[in-house]
């Protein structure tokens, strides 16, 4: 049994590499061979995923690119504001489904930072922020209190001009459909 697992993996990873597609992901060569650095992969509850995402924000000099599915966390939302004011590009699109008197969308845009609404009919799940187009936020941390606090959630955080290319891009995909 174990020659064959053996077997699958190393057939998965060759696969992988020459392109093949495997569960409906196509993994490109280039991917593969970049070496990508992860910063650091996080947990909640209480595994500081808030102060992370803080902490990138603080260090963004030239642009934010935001999808998120929950919203309500103030602290992130003064570290977007306060990005707003230093001159940064902050862009924010936010699952209209998700949008209530708890969610930072008015508070944002009330601040001059550029929001949108997603416009796809199912649930914009994305929970990503791209920073200064080479640090790439992201996992199932959605910015909100229970995130934090109590339900278990992750966050990692890359530093790679490709893979925030890749993202940026649909970053732009969906920011071009929304409202």
């Amino acid at each position: 049994m174990k020659k064959l697992i053996s077997a699958f993996l190393i057939g998965l990873m060759i696969g992988s590499f020459l392109g093949f597609e495997f569960y409906g992901l196509i993994a490109k060569p280039e991917v593969i061979i970049q070496t990508t650095p992860v910063l650091g992969v996080y947990f909640s509850p209480e595994g500081g995923c808030e102060d992370l995402v803080i902490y990138w924000i603080s260090r963004a000099n030239v642009s934010i690119h935001v999808l998120i599915y929950s919203f309500t966390l103030d602290s992130i939302g003064d570290a977007l504001i306060n990005a707003h004011e230093r001159g940064v590009e902050v862009l924010v699109v936010f699952e209209k489904g998700q949008i209530s008197k708890y969610s930072e969308y008015p508070r944002l845009k009330e601040a001059g930072i550029s929001v949108r609404n997603d416009t796809n009919p199912a649930y914009m799940h994305d929970k990503v922020a791209i920073i200064d187009g080479v640090i790439v936020l992201t996992g199932s941390f959605n910015w909100s209190r229970s995130a934090e606090e109590r339900n278990n959630e992750n966050l990692i955080v890359i530093r790679s001009t490709l893979i925030a290319s890749i993202y940026e891009a649909e970053f732009q995909r969906i920011w071009s459909e929304s409202i």
